[in-house]
């Protein structure tokens, strides 16, 4: 068996995972998902009655750098009191960039 016959395969493999690899670490994330992980970290202090995303990314700068986010919010029910948090969320990754309470 000559070498080249194992080792051009495995070239050609090789450069295609990298390429692939690229491409899907460049993705964005689909809001929904942005949302979700927003929503389950906001979940953890308690339940939530509604909330909302943006489809369109938008640029947002914090401590110098720019980022590319998702805008939305969530809606809580305690007590009988309506409590509204905004939040923007890193479009790549899903973290939490800025939030606050609108109400």
């Amino acid at each position: 068996m000559k070498w080249y016959k194992l080792v051009a395969p495995a070239a050609v493999g090789l450069i295609a995972g990298a390429v692939i690899g690229k491409k899907v670490k460049d993705q964005w994330l689909i809001p929904e998902v942005a949302l979700n992980r927003v929503k389950e970290m906001y979940k953890e202090d308690g339940p939530i009655s509604g909330s909302w995303i943006m489809m369109q990314k938008e640029p947002f700068e914090k401590d110098g750098e720019t980022y590319t986010v998702y805008r939305g919010g969530i809606s809580r029910n305690i007590d009988g009191v309506t409590s509204q948090y905004q939040f923007k969320v890193n479009a790549k990754n899903g973290e939490i960039l800025s939030t606050g309470q609108v109400n």
